[in-house]
């Protein structure tokens, strides 16, 4: 005898008694995960948790890994604006922010950077009228997502996401999450100090949803960055100064390459550091023309570094003021907010996102307490 039921139990009743014993038990399984999330939220709502999205990079990345086209009943292209909300789903789910905000540009380009090369970002085309379209959606979608948008006019947005990391900082929050690809902002990372107060962890993710699921092991901090650029983050502006970005159509010192960029703050740490040592040129770590190329072009790299490093000191306002417009939920009553990314969701036509937006919910991520 199995469990009550003998051998002669006819087969398609025990199939029955199966079926049903592995629902029940799936029905509690899954409420005791909705019990599981609940709890760590409710555990977490002393820790003051920011995400910064990327926005514009977000959008033109999902806008190009967009398989098969998609649309409303009405004819918007929604393809990008599918794959961008549900980055936000999974950011709220799986990083749990107490606060977060999509960052886009200011408009005007970057006036100050322009000024210093007037090609700064000459190289880049227009976006795909397909993706214009669904740009001008950004901003209300995150909002009715309980997301709020920020930019500052003639400012880039990886000027926004640092000057708004450091006021986190300062602010004494416990952790920063940017979601982008550009390797401009791994210059913002940070590791927890036990040494200076209030001093949280900066880290960036790639905009991906397996990235943001897994974001405490495949989120770049200090170790990462060491990993993927070969310099320490506070080095990122040196190293790109050297070898230049052609992204952003800025050229480097000619014949210094990422290798050797990286065996020069190696040897030297900084900029200043390999000056000194380029112009004693005692017993320098490069071939003397190579020596000779860096002292040559050293206006270069004096002017790209102006270029590329972040400026964190944006007027957005009080640390303490723009920093509380940015709480998940948007400060509305939680019935609210859920009705309003309900009805976000209906009006996109995101069915099946529906979903996952239920399990958002269902972690009390709008709760005004967090």
């Amino acid at each position: 005898r199995m469990g009550g039921l003998s051998a002669k139990t006819p087969f398609f009743l025990l199939a029955i008694v199966i079926f049903t014993s592995t629902l029940l038990a799936g029905q509690q399984i899954d409420s005791g995960y909705l019990r599981y999330n609940r709890t760590k939220v409710m555990a977490s709502r002393s820790v003051r948790r920011l995400v910064l999205v990327d926005a514009f990079g977000v959008m033109f990345q999902q806008f190009h890994a967009v398989k098969y086209p998609m649309s409303t009943k009405s004819g918007l292209p929604t393809g990008a604006l599918h794959g961008y909300c549900r980055l936000i789903l999974h950011s709220l789910e799986h990083l749990q922010p107490t606060h977060a905000a999509c960052v886009l540009e200011g408009g005007g380009g970057s006036r100050f950077r322009e000024k210093i090369l007037p090609s700064y970002k000459a190289n880049r085309g227009r976006p795909d009228d397909e993706l214009k379209q669904q740009i001008s959606h950004m901003v209300p979608l995150a909002k009715r997502m309980g997301i709020a948008s920020i930019c500052k006019a003639g400012h880039e947005a990886d000027d926004v996401i640092a000057t708004l990391a450091h006021a986190a900082s300062r602010s004494g929050f416990d952790s920063v999450v940017i979601i982008s690809n550009d390797k401009d902002l791994l210059q913002l990372v940070k590791d927890e100090s036990a040494h200076i107060p209030n001093a949280g962890r900066v880290v960036v993710c790639k905009p991906k949803v397996e990235a943001i699921k897994k974001y405490e092991s495949s989120a770049f901090d200090s170790k990462g960055v060491m990993r993927q650029m070969g310099v320490l983050p506070s080095q990122i502006p040196d190293y790109l100064s050297l070898v230049g970005d052609s992204s952003d159509n800025i050229p480097g010192v000619p014949s210094i390459g990422p290798k050797r960029a990286q065996k020069l703050l190696a040897e030297y740490k900084t900029l200043r550091g390999l000056i000194e040592a380029a112009e004693k040129d005692a017993d320098f770590v490069l071939s003397s023309k190579l020596r000779s190329k860096i002292v040559d072009h050293w206006d270069i790299v004096k002017r790209n570094i102006d270029l590329v490093t972040l400026r964190t000191d944006l007027n957005l306002g009080g640390d303490e003021e723009v920093l509380h417009s940015l709480r998940v939920g948007m400060g509305r009553p939680r019935g609210e907010a859920e009705a309003d990314a309900l009805g976000a969701l209906e009006e996109y036509e995101f069915s099946t996102l529906q979903k996952h937006f239920d399990r958002v919910l269902d972690m009390g991520i709008f709760d005004q307490d967090r």
